[in-house]
């Protein structure tokens, strides 16, 4: 009735879609936007491939549309067409990144486009290669470190803010792993002997945080 009425507060997914893997287990990866279906995403979608689970994230971008089409503009003269791109978080920044195919369907580069200003557009041979472009280009250091995956129960847990963020402490198997509160909308139900699976990178963050 919603949709006959007024297409207003009303959304739905975006004409793509890829599949990631996050430890153990794949996802399918969709955007979200807006009935009127104009330029900018709300969010995105990943749906667990095994158990069926659908977890929505809300981050205003631009639609993958318009990243396929930045970064097939950024190779014009080679005729390459974009995969469907995936949105990532690094530094705290959204970008899509994405391979660049030729016409016998092969990988040739890899683009990675800020998701808000989207005709920056980033191309390189490598993954590597291209993460150290941006990395040089916004002066950042970026962690290539592979993640791990951890499951296990909260014991000690503490939380502290630390440079205006609200960090929390907990131990499992006596290591100690610390996880901002950005990361999930779980933290603020975290306590002790509470179970959890998530995704560590450096120096014991968690990059991913879920209560089971």
């Amino acid at each position: 009735m919603n949709a006959m009425i007024s297409k207003k507060n009303v959304t739905q997914t975006t004409k793509g879609y890829n599949y990631l893997s996050i430890g153990n287990d794949i996802y399918l990866y969709t955007g979200v936007t807006s009935a009127n279906a104009d330029e900018s995403n709300l969010g995105f979608i990943l749906e667990n491939m095994r158990t069926g689970e659908i977890t929505k994230y809300s981050l205003a971008s631009a639609t993958e549309e318009s990243a396929r089409e930045s970064a097939e503009g950024a190779v014009q003269e080679k005729s390459y067409k974009a995969t469907f791109p995936i949105l990532i978080n690094l530094n705290d920044k959204p970008l899509y990144i994405m391979g660049l195919k030729d016409n016998a369907g092969l990988v040739k580069e890899y683009a990675l486009v800020d998701a808000v200003e989207y005709q920056n557009v980033i191309v390189a041979t490598t993954v590597e290669e291209m993460l150290s472009k941006y990395a040089n280009k916004n002066d950042l250091e970026i962690d290539n470190a592979t993640t791990e995956s951890i499951k296990g129960v909260v014991a000690d847990f503490k939380s502290a803010v630390i440079k205006g963020d609200t960090v929390y402490f907990f131990k499992v198997d006596g290591k100690i792993y610390k996880v901002k509160a950005s990361v999930s909308d779980d933290l603020p139900y975290l306590e002790n002997g509470k179970t959890f699976e998530g995704q560590v990178g450096k120096d014991n963050y968690l990059k991913t945080f879920k209560l089971r």
